[in-house]
């Protein structure tokens, strides 16, 4: 039907920010206005209580008709069209089960309407929801953006879907895992972070799987790269290129992968006869690694290898070094871990340890897949062997 609007509604689009379809509330106000204007022949004089400003908007009627707006198609619809009970719409589109007719009914009255089955409403009425929820910290972590990447088509590859929850400041590991339940998720995977014993033992009580990617905490399965054999790995091959004055760059939190890879170079060290030099970063980051770097090529008897904790970190110390006028690897060698793309990049050439992504999301997919069938989850992590890649910064 044709609908009344002011003939200056170009003048002032402001009016026009309001509406969820594209009219204002302004508009339509105006507009019901005007109509009872024009059923009574008033055309443009003010209605009984309403007072006319100057410069106010002349009236005109628009040809123009607006579409009406379409309500969302539910399955009580299909059913209705179909002839149908609401139920028997849901059985056809899952896992239930209906005659040949009354499916052929359903579908054509689908088609009709345009319905599309809701999938998580559809999934929570079967024995698994096809829903994978990921629980990720440290999302800024170049290496973290990486793994997340590798699960999401992983997932996708097993025909499931990924639900990904970010830890912030305001919700931790737990209060996460409290949000996935509410999707009724066939798993959860728990990426990076620091997880308490407190949470891994109410983790532990949950009828849903969870797993752990990329640690080896206690009473969880999951998949990690085997971070005390990396430390140690890197420690070894510093000490053959030999370096003697080994220091090892991380962070301040107390992570179970720092940990490991901390004790795995100190035991590496400690065969050698050398004694571990340290330099923690609050900042885990580029600048960290910088920064870190930096105190330690400020001492008096300067370390002549800097074995760090991340990739970002080494980047960092190149970047101090540079600024110190350290030959790399003459002067200085730095290792870093995780070999990120960017480790690879000529301008770096970043010698570093592969934590074999590849292969830890592939177990973590069986363990996954095992749960799904029934299988009880597993409490043990599969640990992956690191690679040593050598490039300039250490060799």
């Amino acid at each position: 039907m044709p609908i009344l609007q002011p003939s200056s509604l170009h003048r002032t689009p402001k009016a026009l920010d309001y509406g969820t379809y594209g009219l204002c509330t302004r508009v339509h106000k105006n507009a019901r206005s005007t109509a009872v204007r024009a059923r009574a022949g008033l055309r443009n004089s003010p209605l009984p209580g309403e007072s006319r400003g100057a410069g106010a908007p002349a009236w005109r009627v628009s040809t123009r008709t607006v579409e009406p707006v379409k309500s969302r198609v539910t399955a009580q619809h299909v059913a209705d069209r179909a002839g149908v009970s609401r139920s028997a719409v849901s059985r056809c589109f899952g896992d239930g089960q209906v005659s040949d007719d009354t499916r052929k009914r359903i579908e054509t009255a689908a088609e009709e309407l345009g319905y599309r089955p809701n999938a998580i409403a559809r999934s929570l009425t079967g024995r698994s929801t096809g829903l994978v929820a990921l629980l990720v910290a440290e999302m800024d972590n170049p290496h973290v953006d990486i793994v997340l990447k590798k699960l999401l088509l992983a997932i996708a590859e097993a025909d499931k879907r990924a639900l990904v929850i970010p830890e912030t400041p305001r919700q931790d590991v737990t209060e996460s895992t409290m949000h996935a339940l509410d999707y009724q998720v066939d798993a959860i995977v728990v990426v990076g972070g620091t997880v308490s014993d407190r949470v891994v033992g109410q983790l532990r009580a949950l009828d849903t799987p969870v797993f752990q990617f990329g640690r080896q905490l206690a009473g969880l399965g999951g998949v990690a790269c085997d971070s005390h054999l990396g430390g140690l790995l890197g420690g070894q091959f510093l000490i053959r290129s030999g370096r003697t004055r080994i220091a090892y760059v991380t962070k301040t939190s107390s992570t179970d992968s720092n940990q490991r890879r901390r004790a795995g170079l100190a035991a590496a060290l400690g065969a050698a006869g050398l004694p571990l030099l340290e330099e923690l970063s609050e900042d885990n980051s580029f600048e960290g690694g910088y920064n870190a770097a930096t105190r330690l090529f400020a001492r008096l008897e300067r370390p002549d290898a800097l074995f760090c904790f991340n990739d970002m970190f080494a980047l960092g110390a190149l970047q101090a070094a540079s600024a110190f006028r350290l030959r790399v690897p003459e002067d200085v060698a730095i290792l870093g871990f995780d070999d990120i793309p960017m480790a690879a990049w000529p301008a770096f050439a970043l010698s570093t340890l592969r934590p074999n992504l590849d292969a830890q999301i592939a177990r973590l997919m069986a363990m996954i897949a095992e749960v799904c069938d029934g299988a009880p989850p597993r409490r043990t992590v599969d640990l992956v062997v690191p690679e040593l890649v050598i490039r300039r910064t250490a060799c």
